[in-house]
């Protein structure tokens, strides 16, 4: 979930660290710090809640290497002493970690035995400390690091530095790390958007593989020390894609986005879409697995697949994964759906299904990602960085992909492209048109205890989508449900004002308003989104009616909604509470 960022550099290091650090602010932190080398040694600057730039001087811009940290609190509480770097009791050795050492109270037992000292509740501070201890038994920084690594359980991703040498070493296993190639320097972070101002080369390390960067760059198989031939990569991001631009906050950006990467996700290698339709189709027993938004897409896509293309596929929660195990076989087929390629429950689907021989197709975001690496194959969202913690780009360009797919198995590819061009083109004026009614109820609601969203056929998971982004970014509480459950026992908590969406296309319209005549005779405020004006409306979203692609278009006054109520509540979009970008723990 956290940012790590290092660099080595002719000078400026911890500068262009902390530059890295502010990019990666988006993936959800607490506290946050930062650790250079001196004359002195290893200086560390440490600090509790939004990162702020130091005092003039702090940071020293002669040094040539420099780490930094965002943390979000997993072992300890949100404190100075448990924010990284952490140094090891000779202050020889400084690390920022991501990912959990499982172990770490039995290695901090037996570090204790050996006199070691800890100053913090962490888990990283005794990574730290039995790196000491190995750099001190093999006389060589990269090979005590190594040597550490071997003795730890669990996920991380690491950067540490060392007093006496010029070099920064990374590691990996179950977090995500990248290198970055630049001009006489070098860069690691757990996102690229951190080295993209200086440098759009890049090297994406496995897992159990750990690099040295120093004067060169090495790569080196943890397990047996071995050295490893690397690929370079050409980002395909840009800077400005990265950046805010003129607009408030990334959220509001990047919904403005999704017209055009609406079309972008649909622009597929040629052959691509029907060699996954093919695969599709042959396979016996298909699953869609992902978390959060990309659940919510898996089950649209699972209404289309029905609808469009005669077939059944499985829906599954990514991290209930593992209860399906039985039923897997290498003829069966899984689709994982993640934006960053780095959620963890993904990632642990992804191996419960290789480990049953069973052929794995990914739909994700960010090139070289470990979901993409770990799949037989994959098609890419094209979608650009999604910097807001909310997946608002990236959930319609997984709607129009899976889409695609229904299309194509049912052998109607054109018009599946067809459709969801139509709906690029539309998506703009849908967000133009909506944004004063949208500003407009979140003044209504902002001071509102509950939203409850209702839809029926493909407005349903719709309205679980809608939910979720009202919830995570204003902090209010929003279900979304079937229509038809309204009666099922959600109407109990029906009372005066209580606003709810009411999502209707031309196939549910009779249903659905009846439903929302239930809620209106309860004193419920009433919030259509549809292609037509209903007298039952207190409040009205217009969204074009386009049968299938209904779903990609009906999010946007939702994602809207959103967002205002988030600015009604002096919440900041971009980065909710609690929340962070990738999920890295399960």
């Amino acid at each position: 979930m956290c940012g790590i960022t290092g660099v080595i550099s002719d000078s400026n290091a911890p500068f262009k660290a902390f530059i890295g650090l502010k990019k990666l602010e988006y993936r959800g932190y607490d506290s946050w710090g930062i650790a250079f080398k001196s004359c002195d040694g290893i200086e560390v600057y440490k600090a509790v809640g939004k990162i702020i730039t130091p005092e003039k001087g702090t940071l020293n811009h002669n040094s040539y290497a420099s780490i930094a940290h965002t943390r979000w609190a997993t072992h300890g509480k949100v404190t100075v002493e448990n924010a990284h770097p952490h140094t090891s009791n000779d202050k020889s050795i400084a690390i920022v970690h991501n990912g959990i050492m499982e172990n770490y109270q039995e290695v901090k037992q037996q570090l204790l035995k050996k006199g070691f000292t800890f100053y913090s509740e962490t888990d990283t501070e005794v990574l730290a400390n039995l790196i000491q201890l190995k750099v001190s038994e093999k006389k060589n920084f990269a090979e005590g690091v190594r040597a550490a690594l071997l003795e730890v359980e669990g996920s991380y991703a690491i950067l540490a530095l060392h007093k006496d040498t010029y070099e920064m070493v990374a590691a990996k296993n179950g977090s995500p790390l990248a290198l970055g190639i630049g001009n006489k320097e070098l860069f690691a972070a757990s996102d690229v958007a951190a080295f993209l101002p200086y440098t759009k080369t890049a090297v994406y390390l496995n897992d159990f593989e750990m690099a040295v960067l120093g004067n060169d760059l090495k790569v080196l198989d943890i397990k047996t020390g071995k050295e490893l031939q690397y690929r370079k990569k050409q980002i395909l991001w840009t800077v400005e894609q990265a950046e805010k631009g003129n607009y408030a906050h990334f959220m509001r950006k990047e919904i403005d986005e999704q017209p055009f990467t609406i079309k972008k996700s649909i622009e597929q290698e040629k052959g691509k879409v029907e060699k996954v339709a093919e695969l599709i189709k042959k396979a016996k027993g298909v699953f869609f697995v992902g978390c959060g938004t990309s659940y919510h897409s898996c089950i649209s896509s699972s209404y289309l697949f029905s609808g469009i293309a005669k077939m059944h596929v499985n829906v599954v929660l990514a991290s209930e994964f593992r209860n399906y195990k039985e039923f897997l076989k290498p003829e069966t087929l899984v689709i994982a759906v993640s934006q960053s390629g780095e959620t963890a429950d993904v990632i642990d689907a992804i191996k419960t299904a290789k480990s049953k021989g069973s052929k794995v197709v990914a739909i994700v975001n960010v090139m070289d990602s470990t979901v993409m690496r770990l799949s037989d194959d994959c098609l890419m969202m094209n979608a650009g960085p999604e910097i807001c913690v909310l997946s608002t780009k990236s959930y319609t360009s997984q709607l129009s992909i899976l889409s695609l797919l229904a299309y194509a198995v049912a052998g109607r590819l054109n018009e599946g492209k067809q459709l969801i061009e139509e709906a690029s083109k539309k998506a703009d004026e849908t967000i133009r048109r909506n944004e004063p009614i949208a500003k407009e109820i979140a003044k209504k609601f902002s001071n509102a205890k509950d939203f409850f969203l209702i839809g029926r056929d493909l407005a349903f998971p719709t309205a679980l989508e809608g939910a979720l982004k009202i919830k995570e970014v204003s902090y209010i509480h929003a279900e979304g449900f079937a229509g038809g459950e309204l009666k099922h026992g959600t109407i109990a908590l029906i009372e005066d004002g209580v606003p709810c969406i009411v999502l209707c296309t031309d196939e549910t319209r009779p249903l659905i308003i009846s439903n929302a005549t239930e809620v209106k005779s309860r004193g419920g405020a009433i919030i259509g989104v549809d292609s037509k004006e209903d007298s039952i409306f207190d409040y009205f979203f217009r969204v074009d009616e386009l049968g299938s692609a209904n779903p990609i278009l009906m999010i946007l006054p939702i994602q809207l909604l959103a967002y205002h109520l988030a600015l009604e509540r002096n919440c900041d979009p971009d980065k909710p509470r609690n929340l962070a970008k990738s999920v890295t723990v399960k």
